[in-house]
């Protein structure tokens, strides 16, 4: 159903209506944001695996030519290779040499191993910041499906009571043709009649912009009907939490995880820095005018192998400012989680209060909503019988109205509550 149901929302208008989930997973797929944190992941991956491959060193092919204005040996002399024969001995001012040669850092005051350990925390948080990201894109889809269910809820309640009105407006004008209503009576029932079409047109231009929100969100080109949901209003239980768990306390832990290891990195530069090189190849060139053999080509296979060290001894100071750099960055990370901790703390109790709030809100204004019906048909009766006139009747409506909209409001507002208590404890993407 997915895999035919994505291309639809791409490139044609919709055919049915559209639920929240699929909503959701139409966003998950074409958002480039969340393509832009998969890339980041694998450029994560890429960067372990460019720094591991440094263990093993690099072999290199060399190879040269060069002019000199003297002779030169193809390789190195010593008194045993010249006392049998020294006219044998190839000479030649066009030196070419090929070969290979392998390099391999053997010892870095482990500021490799901590290069590849913090490469490696980068990876995991460039996977839980995916993950965090796929969180947040979620709640910020389900907020606004709900927001433009609720609003289109309240428009069609709207458009009910500027169907009311009507009905009201026409029969005082027919009253007031037959001389049992005023033309004052009239003119205030038009005025309600028209503010109630101006909060129509309100609600319906909120809708279109919410409607081209999600559509950003899940980038298609626009959204259709969306299916309707039965927020079902109930207490939350408390469920105890392990926030280690929780993607934004792991990011802030690998957060504190690197800086300790760039304070272990940067305490490398105190010790030798100890490497391996090898070659192996050819050097040859066609013996000089000087030689007796002259134009003869000769090779030599020239090979070396050795260990080379280099020992900082000191620096004026950039060793110990590094350091004490790294260690500022480490506290720095430490704060900065327990700022996260507390601020998560803070926006849990925040969430849950919502959601209570919202349940006892909801209860309250159904009682009034039962209440001011009651009035509104009093208020009618009492109107058509010209026991009161028309401010009183217009003020029942408008409040009975005003409950109805609030009613709507706090039911879907518990849901966008219980969702953002669902992107807090990381759940969305479970349900």
């Amino acid at each position: 159903m997915s895999k035919i149901l994505y291309p639809m929302l791409l490139f044609s208008p919709f055919l049915f209506a559209l639920s929240i989930q699929e909503s959701v997973d139409v966003a998950l797929k074409n958002s480039p944001d969340i393509k832009s944190q998969k890339l980041n992941y694998k450029l994560s991956e890429l960067s372990y695996k460019e720094l591991s491959s440094k263990d093993y060193g690099s072999f290199n092919a060399l190879g040269s030519y060069t002019h000199f204005n003297l002779p030169r040996t193809l390789a190195p002399l010593t008194p045993a290779s010249i006392s049998s024969d020294p006219t044998a001995v190839a000479t030649t001012k066009d030196l070419m040499s090929i070969g290979v040669a392998y390099d391999v850092v053997l010892f870095t005051g482990f500021a490799q191993k901590r290069s590849l350990e913090i490469s490696s925390l980068q990876k995991e948080m460039a996977d839980a910041k995916l993950k965090l990201s796929k969180e947040q894109l979620i709640y910020n889809v389900k907020s606004l499906y709900t927001n433009i269910l609720a609003l289109e809820a309240q428009e069609k309640a709207q458009t009910q009571y500027i169907h009311a009105l009507h009905a009201l407006h026409v029969s005082i004008k027919n009253e007031l043709s037959l001389g049992k209503k005023s033309k004052l009576e009239a003119l205030k029932s038009a005025a309600s009649l028209e503010d109630a079409k101006n909060t129509h047109s309100t609600i319906a231009s909120n809708i279109t912009m919410l409607r081209a929100s999600l559509a950003s969100l899940m980038n298609v080109e626009r959204v259709g009907d969306l299916e309707s949901i039965s927020p079902t209003l109930e207490k939350i239980t408390k469920e105890k939490l392990n926030v280690d768990e929780l993607e934004r306390f792991k990011i802030s832990a690998f957060e504190m995880q690197k800086s300790k290891k760039n304070m272990q990195k940067s305490e490398a530069s105190y010790y030798p820095q100890i490497g391996l090189s090898g070659y192996y190849g050819q050097n040859f060139g066609a013996n000089d005018d000087t030689n007796t053999h002259t134009g003869d080509w000769h090779n030599e296979e020239i090979w070396q192998a050795g260990v080379n060290l280099k020992w900082k001894i000191y620096d004026f100071g950039g060793r110990s400012a590094a350091s004490q750099k790294a260690k500022i960055q480490a506290l720095n990370a430490k704060l900065k989680d327990d700022k996260t901790k507390l601020e998560f703390k803070k926006l849990l109790i925040q969430a849950h209060s919502k959601i209570e709030s919202a349940l006892r809100s909801y209860k309250s204004i159904q009682a009034k909503l039962d209440l001011l019906k009651e009035s509104e048909k009093i208020e009618q009766i009492r109107f058509d019988n010209g026991a009161s006139d028309i401010n009183d009747l217009l003020l029942a409506k408008a409040s009975l109205q005003l409950a109805k909209s609030q009613l709507i409001s706090v039911k879907y507002q518990y849901k966008i509550e219980y969702f953002y208590l669902q992107y807090l404890l990381e759940q969305g993407e479970k349900k």
